[in-house]
């Protein structure tokens, strides 16, 4: 298994629950508020997170048009980072049909839209609760992912759809 620093600088074991151990991927929740950017933290995952959350709200505010080829970027770092952190998988492993950055770029979208009809319409409009349904079905996608990544069960496509 690969190891990661923690923020002290020693190094730890993937999936580790030694305390200060750096998890091998960031909670469903520490993604959230890395997009919200409320608390992005030290683990490189979060900081993309985050960087897609203000992809997505400058895309929604009209504020840049470079949205699609800024999130083929962001894609590919967060596939290339995962490439070189994971653990080898199990062989009998199932495929994922995703890359763990189309998720999170997925996730990210999400909740900035979500966070908007919630600011824009009326609360109690079946459009916000949908949308706030869909983004915890897809944190809990995430949670299963990464968890049967670290499980070695699951593996992710090489790199993605990046031609």
């Amino acid at each position: 298994m690969h190891t990661i620093p923690d923020p002290a600088g020693s190094e730890t074991v993937s999936g580790s629950c030694e305390p200060g151990a750096v998890a091998l991927f960031p909670s469903g929740e520490a993604l959230l508020s890395a997009i919200r950017g409320h608390h992005v933290g030290i683990h490189p995952l979060a900081k993309l997170a985050h960087d897609f959350g203000v992809m997505y709200h400058r895309h929604l505010a009209m504020i840049g048009g470079e949205c699609h080829c800024r999130r083929d970027e962001l894609v590919l770092a967060v596939d290339v980072w995962v490439t070189d952190h994971l653990p080898i998988p199990h062989p009998g492993a199932t495929m994922h049909t995703e890359t763990l950055g189309a998720v999170i770029a997925r996730l990210a979208e999400a909740q900035v839209h979500a966070y908007r009809l919630l600011m824009t319409i009326d609360p109690a409009d079946p459009a916000v609760h949908a949308a706030w349904y869909r983004l915890a079905e897809l944190v809990d996608g995430y949670t299963d992912l990464t968890t049967d990544i670290a499980r070695r069960a699951r593996r992710l496509p090489t790199l993605g759809d990046h031609w």
